[in-house]
């Protein structure tokens, strides 16, 4: 190889990896954002009481955010996604690490609305990006609607849940909250409490 193709090699391989490091953020941050408006909070909060009421619901009907149109199912994404890009903007930091995370973490609603709708309503380019991966599956985010719905938060491609449910990292960091500031997590009203055994 020349050193030319060498130097394009490295470049492409440079690039991969900011997309997938890209990738890997959003993926984590949705899953920060769902698990924070899932925990935490009430209904009755000023600016986020609207979202945790939406989450209410979806846990109920998680069907109902399939009928919702585009602006109210992803607005608040969205704008969350605008305000890291004037931030990445205004630090210099736009690369393709910083605008995959953009792109990705702005439709990361947008994804699982998509893991919640039947194959045949996706179409041919959304069930291949399902099945790659690149994109959440519905298998992959039923994950989280099971049981406590206190799992599998990460909501892009759902790459970091497997890694950060092994590690507890979502338990820990409430058991961190608990002891640090004194808040406890939110108990979801959808799902029933056990009768406790006498």
């Amino acid at each position: 190889m020349s050193g030319f193709e060498w130097a394009l090699a490295l470049q492409v391989v440079w690039v991969g990896g900011q997309i997938l490091a890209g990738l890997l953020i959003a993926d984590f941050v949705s899953g920060f954002f769902h698990w924070m408006e899932d925990r935490y909070g009430g209904p009755s909060w000023p600016i986020v009481g609207p979202l945790i009421r939406a989450t209410i619901r979806h846990h109920k009907k998680p069907l109902r955010m399939t009928k919702v149109g585009f602006a109210k199912r992803n607005g608040p994404t969205l704008f969350i996604a605008g305000l890291f890009l004037l931030g990445f903007v205004a630090l210099g930091w736009v690369n393709p690490m910083t605008i995959t995370g953009v792109l990705f973490g702005g439709m990361a609603n947008e994804f699982h609305n998509w893991a919640h709708r039947k194959p045949s309503e996706n179409g041919m380019v959304i069930r291949f990006l399902q099945k790659s991966g690149i994109i959440i599956s519905f298998e992959e985010h039923a994950k989280h609607h099971r049981n406590k719905k206190n799992t599998h938060y990460c909501a892009v491609n759902g790459w970091l849940n497997a890694p950060l449910e092994r590690i507890r990292f979502w338990r820990r960091l409430e058991a961190l909250i608990r002891v640090f500031g004194r808040f406890r997590p939110r108990r979801d009203p959808t799902v029933r409490r056990r009768p406790i055994q006498v």
